[in-house]
């Protein structure tokens, strides 16, 4: 596969997976001090790979959770952020500037605070009041599994996820069913990426916990790091403005999940089968998870969809348009 080591990602999801102990003591220690809500605060693709989870919850529990930007409740506070809640950060450099600074103002307030840190010694580290170290060296899919195995252990303490001991075990598999979809998806990836890599203008569509992932792909992916003018909408606002910049030259890219909200994406998919000629539909209900049970299959969606397109698709467009994933104009260069 293009610039891709298998060992290497085997490797990743194997000491990934070990820190399923220490995530799920933190698990616990929280449940024993109590909470009343969970927040989840972050910037750019960290926040994206949450909003998945706060759907989720919302079917799942009826402990309220919200997700904020790390540079906006720094300014406004939140009514409903208080001692008694728990905030779950991220940041794979340890150091993003709004992160570090909301973590560091939830200490200040006696907030308490988890973070996923993939760089020990970081400032969101020391800000934090539990870290769960993110060891991986790439794979979004990665921070997933951290997540679902903290926020799910939480659930099951509250009594609301009894499937959870059963899900965490099968999620040991995860990595070889995501590092099999990855190749079923490389030749895909690279006729999507040659085809439209040089389009000057695409449209995103997803829904539900699928979302994040589209948010996610076409701004921190697209935009940032391939400079590629694109427009990310759900499946329930595309029918509210963006359906009518939809003509037979206009890409539509649909991202479609298996939660409750796919029939919002067969919607988009039966409208722009008769309007565009370029439609791509990318369907995790294509790739298969052995060993894993189908009730769980919706909640590991955005893991699919983030480990096709975060990984295989990105570089194919990498490949493509000859621009290095790693070239930024402003993002990092300088002050702002």
């Amino acid at each position: 596969m293009l610039k891709f080591d298998e060992g290497v990602y085997l490797e990743n999801g194997r000491i990934t997976y070990e820190t399923r102990e220490e995530i799920e003591k933190i698990a616990d220690e929280i449940s024993k001090e109590g909470f009343k809500n969970i927040f989840f605060i972050s910037v750019g693709g960290s926040i994206s790979i949450m909003w998945p989870i706060q759907e989720m919850l919302k079917q799942m529990t009826d402990i309220p959770v919200f997700s904020e930007q790390a540079g906006e409740v720094v300014l406004t506070g939140h009514k409903q952020l208080t001692k008694d809640s728990i905030v779950i950060m991220a940041s794979k450099s340890g150091d993003t500037k709004e992160s570090v600074a909301a973590a560091e103002w939830c200490k200040e307030q006696g907030f308490r605070v988890v973070s996923l840190v993939g760089t020990p010694g970081t400032p969101l580290e020391k800000a934090s009041r539990w870290v769960i170290p993110n060891k991986a060296k790439n794979g979004v899919e990665f921070e997933y599994m951290q997540l679902f195995m903290l926020v799910f252990k939480m659930l099951k303490n509250a009594g609301e996820f009894p499937t959870y001991t059963k899900f965490a075990d099968q999620l040991e598999t995860l990595p070889e069913n995501l590092l099999n979809a990855k190749k079923k998806f490389e030749p895909v990836a690279d006729e999507i990426a040659k085809t439209y890599y040089n389009e000057p203008y695409n449209i995103w569509v997803g829904d539900g916990e699928i979302w994040g992932e589209v948010y996610l792909f076409s701004m921190c992916i697209l935009e940032e790091m391939q400079w590629v003018r694109t427009k990310a909408v759900s499946s329930s606002e595309f029918f509210h403005g963006t359906l009518e910049l939809v003509d037979e030259d206009v890409p539509v890219f649909l991202v479609k999940g298996e939660g409750k909200r796919r029939v919002l994406d067969e919607r988009v998919e039966k409208f722009c089968k008769q309007y565009t000629k370029k439609l791509v539909v990318l369907d995790t209900k294509d790739y298969e998870l052995n060993g894993i049970d189908d009730e769980f299959r919706w909640i590991l969606a955005p893991a699919i969809s983030s480990t096709l397109l975060v990984d295989r698709l990105a570089r194919y467009y990498e490949k493509y348009t000859g621009h290095d994933l790693d070239m930024r104009r402003y993002y990092r260069q300088f002050d702002y």
